[in-house]
């Protein structure tokens, strides 16, 4: 999950915990403080209204229509007679069924606190219940016979202007919060996908990558730290290249020196045993120098130096040359080799392109099994040109496909006879260097397939 999707989660799990915490407090506030508080002003309400009725000896018809009166302020009323008869003013209550509370009323109970006792599962949302139990009751006289008096607080009339701007100032604020909340961690990820996506430049060596962070809080020293430790890595790489290339450089003439002086001994020893060592010190010495060469052509790559001459090339001809000078290798294996080239041209460096095709089919020959195949395919689909060079060989494990293409990398020790690791870095820096895209697709035992493709419009001029 993604940090920013993490912290809106988190963002709705807080307010979803805060909102429970906030009911139960209400809660607590409710039953203790303000349940009786309202049982008692609405008793005090219906003492008043049966004190003022008994006092002017109005009629039956009469205090109706002054209940009535009252009803329109914001109250449910009911007169309810010993019999069980009720007269209801106001909204009707959903349930209007008398318990024995309410009925002690006629036996001699001063009064109903029905407010303060009535239960609900919810606590707090037994106020709103419109039930005739959820209300207060007191005794009345009209005409000479007995009557109660039961009163509550209408729930339509609750809702006040006052109320509606109280919750439209609460909703303005937390929806205001919430977006707040939003934009202010998508600032905060931004930064830090960018800090990301610097951490993936530099893993691939692009020490040059801008990191446009600029803030005085924890992520910007992050980033100036991060900025201090890529200009270091950089200096760090340049030191590297500078001293691969220098040592490379001294090493071709001493290397050159002992192949052309072995050689020369070659003819100057007769014994069959010192002919076999000088051969070894030869094969050695040739292993170093292409070895240095190889140093050579990433280290220039690296650095921008390589003397790159761009031009239309035919990929076909390249391919077929380069099996031709690998002809003996091929038959001396008893390799069989299938080729079907169509004529394709891009636009790039003729000497790096060739670099590559060796390394490729030179794997392709290397790891063979004997009495194997290679199958090599170039053509032109979708303004693209694709080169497919397949083997039958030892193939790759899976969990090192990743790792073929880092420099002195050497999958296991069938591979290690020959070569030093250096070839597919080579082809990985000539084809990034064309903008050419590649991938790899292997199994054990069966054979792996290089598929190389070219964009040909950023890559063939006019032909």
């Amino acid at each position: 999950m993604k940090l920013l999707q993490r912290f809106i989660l988190y963002t709705f799990i807080i307010i979803c915990i805060s909102v429970f915490i906030g009911f139960i407090c209400s809660n607590i506030i409710y039953v203790s403080f303000v349940k009786e508080n309202l049982n008692n002003r609405y008793l005090a309400i219906a003492e008043q209204l049966t004190e003022q009725m008994e006092e002017h000896e109005m009629t039956l018809q009469a205090s109706s229509d002054f209940l009535q009166t009252m009803s329109h302020l914001g109250y449910q009323i009911a007169l309810v007679k010993e019999d069980g008869e009720q007269i209801v003013f106001g909204e009707p209550f959903r349930q209007n069924q008398l318990n024995d509370q309410m009925v002690s009323l006629f036996e001699g109970e001063e009064s109903y606190h029905g407010v303060e006792s009535f239960k609900n599962s919810y606590l707090m949302m037994s106020h709103f219940e419109n039930n005739i139990k959820n209300t207060v009751g007191t005794k009345l006289e009209l005409e000479g016979e007995e009557y109660a008096l039961f009163l509550r607080s209408n729930n339509t009339s609750f809702f006040t202007e006052f109320h509606l701007i109280i919750f439209g100032f609460i909703f303005s604020v937390f929806f205001s919060s919430i977006i707040g909340i939003l934009l202010i961690s998508r600032k905060l990820t931004q930064s830090l996908s960018e800090l990301t996506s610097a951490t993936q430049e530099i893993a691939n060596h692009n020490f040059e990558y801008p990191l446009m962070i600029n803030r005085k809080d924890e992520i910007g020293q992050l980033a100036d730290s991060f900025r201090i430790m890529q200009h270091r890595l950089a200096n760090t790489d340049k030191a590297r290249k500078n001293f691969v290339n220098n040592v490379s450089h001294d090493f071709q003439s001493p290397l050159l020196n002992i192949q052309g002086y072995s050689e020369l001994l070659d003819q100057e020893i007769t014994s069959s045993e010192g002919k076999k060592y000088n051969q070894i010190i030869q094969t050695e010495a040739k292993r170093l120098s292409n070895l240095t060469k190889q140093l050579l052509v990433l280290t220039s790559i690296d650095q921008g130096t390589y003397p790159i001459n761009k031009q239309i090339v035919r990929i076909d001809e390249q391919l077929h040359q380069v099996v031709h000078s690998m002809l003996w290798r091929i038959e001396e294996k008893g390799l069989e080799i299938k080729i079907d080239l169509q004529p394709v041209k891009v636009y790039a460096d003729r000497s790096l392109l060739m670099n590559a095709w060796e390394n490729l089919i030179g794997n392709a020959i290397k790891y063979n099994k004997e009495n194997g195949e290679i199958s090599i395919r170039c053509y032109e689909e979708k303004s693209q040109v694709i080169v497919e060079i397949k083997d039958t060989g030892i193939g790759i494990e899976e969990q090192a496909l990743d790792k073929i293409y880092d420099r002195f990398y050497r999958v296991d020790k069938a591979r290690n006879k020959e070569g030093m690791g250096l070839g597919l870095s080579i082809v990985k820096e000539v084809l990034s260097y064309h903008h050419a895209s590649f991938h790899v697709e292997s199994m054990v035992n069966e054979g792996t397939t290089f598929v190389i493709v070219f964009q040909e419009e950023k890559h063939l001029s006019t032909v």
